[in-house]
């Protein structure tokens, strides 16, 4: 019968039990496997010596003779000072040589942890070779990668070509904001000291809960239920003797169920919190539309905002906001006759100054990336003044 321990009777506690199993020995003489209680092995006849170790199956069947499990708990085998031979703690006489027990010493009682003794390590393994990658996928790799060097490599590569202005244009605009009278609504409690009050009205703010009773109605919820328990070894003892004794925890396993059970819930009636609403006037600057102007071969100019300032502001006044402009030229490579719309040379936008400079008719030198996008004009190239 197994040999149990139970640490707590709690069901949902970790349980430990302790089984007492056989174990194995393999002869050094001829590498026979024999049962952990043989003296002498099966197959060559040698004796079990001191220096034979014993070893435990994992997973074994748990020793159930009520002789047998004595036997176990009889403790460690006695080695013969004579022969070497080892033998039961009970035996008086060496079972290899027949030596009457002196001063034999007893087998080592081990502990081994969970999962054994670490194994020794030899040489390390060399590693197995990488799988080499397909042919058509390096191949693949390649032309992608000599691709991406033609691109860099042009994008980066400049060269020098002639150009010609074809024409210019320019657009500039004011945003404009004015101080108006206003309609507006807000709270009693959020309206502005400036604001004229123009009328109230007595309206739902918000609304509070207030308790109404109760109510039965089901409720799920998710209960954790036992379904039985995993047996996980937590080490075991080497009793010296061909037998082991092994601790197991056992350990609760478990699973969540949705179920519906009947509770009392409180009820809540909504009751509705009345506020003064107010209407009101306020003056406010307010964004208005931009003005705009546009041109081609004339020299940029902004155009009029309608500025109205008065201090403080007075209803009517018009202020300016911000202020844009841009500035696009169109031109002609006169290598191959291609045309290109400029807005930013270098990612910086056209300038007042350079837009000034590129007027319809003139040629300047520039400089154009290898894939064809152009760079520069050089406006202080001598060529070009």
């Amino acid at each position: 019968m197994e040999d149990k321990k139970k640490l707590d009777s709690d069901s949902d506690e970790i349980r430990v039990i302790e089984e007492i199993v056989e174990g194995y020995w393999i002869c050094p003489n001829c590498n026979a496997k024999n049962r952990g209680a043989e003296q002498k092995c099966n197959a060559c006849g040698a004796v079990r010596s001191e220096n034979v170790q014993f070893h435990c199956d994992d997973n074994a069947s748990a020793i159930t003779d009520e002789e047998e499990l004595k036997k176990a708990k009889d403790g460690p085998d006695w080695i013969c000072p004579f022969c070497s031979n080892t033998s039961p703690n009970s035996s008086p006489k060496c079972t290899g040589c027949g030596s009457a027990r002196d001063s034999g010493k007893k087998r080592a009682v081990k502990e081994i942890p969970a999962g054994g003794a670490p194994e020794q390590k030899g040489p390390a393994q060399p590693k197995a070779p990488a799988q080499p990658m397909p042919t058509g996928f390096k191949i693949g790799c390649g032309i992608i990668a000599l691709l991406l060097l033609i691109v860099s490599f042009l994008s980066c590569r400049e060269t020098a070509d002639k150009v010609e202005i074809l024409d210019n244009q320019w657009t500039r605009v004011i945003e404009r904001s004015e101080y108006k009278t206003v309609e507006e609504q807000a709270w009693e409690n959020e309206v502005p000291k400036s604001a004229v009050r123009l009328s109230s009205s007595r309206e739902i703010r918000d609304y509070k809960q207030i308790p109404d009773g109760f109510e039965e109605v089901d409720e799920s919820y998710t209960e954790r239920v036992k379904i039985g328990e995993e047996k996980v070894e937590d080490g075991k003892t080497d009793l010296g003797n061909g037998r082991f004794k092994v601790k197991y925890k056992m350990v609760p396993k478990y699973k969540e169920e949705q179920r519906t059970r009947r509770v009392k819930k409180q009820k809540y009636r909504k009751e509705p919190i009345y506020d003064e609403k107010i209407t009101f006037n306020i003056d406010r600057w307010i964004d208005i539309a931009p003005v705009e102007l546009k041109g081609s071969q004339d020299e940029p100019k902004w155009p009029d905002a309608g500025i109205i300032k008065n201090t403080p502001p007075r209803v009517g006044d018009i202020s300016e906001k911000t202020r844009k402009e841009t500035y696009v030229v169109k031109l002609k490579r006169l290598s191959d006759n291609k045309g290109f719309e400029v807005k930013k040379l270098r990612d910086k936008e056209l300038t007042f100054e350079q837009f000034m400079k590129l007027r319809k008719g003139s040629q300047w030198e520039a400089l154009f990336s290898g894939l064809g996008d152009l760079r520069e004009i050089k406006f202080d190239d001598p060529k070009n003044n």
